[in-house]
């Protein structure tokens, strides 16, 4: 059972997904959260901060892809604080196996999101899954309610 707190913290990794992140077809948003319960990071998926979110890139699906950060990796790249032992939120989807490792070397102990597989990146999502499983990493997947 989902508890409050990981429903809280989910809404709250949609609204930065559905408010920032200028992907056409796939917003994704992440925070990072500290065993004091405060947001430490957030990010969302998109070019990096010096690339122009131009619309011709945003729809051209291959070109967009070489360009975007993902929203857990950008909450990585955004802290100004040690993430060891932090819980990440991320939203719509499962994190990839780039962002698993990523994840697992920032010392991140706990993912939560929604158990969300589009078929296109299942692979990467079950190698993410196996990673954390070996990292030890604590990863809570959610059905839709």
């Amino acid at each position: 059972m989902k508890s409050e707190k990981d429903r809280k913290w989910l809404a709250v990794a949609e609204v930065f997904a559905t408010k920032f992140s200028k992907d056409p077809s796939t917003k994704c948003g992440a925070i990072i959260v500290d065993k004091r319960n405060r947001i430490v990071s957030i990010g969302y998926n998109g070019f990096p901060s010096k690339i122009t979110d131009h619309p011709a890139l945003l729809h051209d699906r291959p070109r967009k892809l070489e360009r975007t950060i993902h929203a857990e990796l950008n909450a990585i790249l955004n802290a100004t604080v040690s993430l060891e032992g932090c819980t990440l939120y991320v939203h719509p989807m499962p994190c990839c196996s780039q962002c698993a490792l990523c994840i697992i070397q920032a010392g991140i102990e706990r993912v939560v999101a929604p158990n969300f597989y589009p078929d296109r990146w299942r692979e990467s999502f079950e190698l993410g899954n196996q990673l954390f499983r070996e990292a030890k990493v604590d990863y809570c997947y959610y059905g839709k309610e």
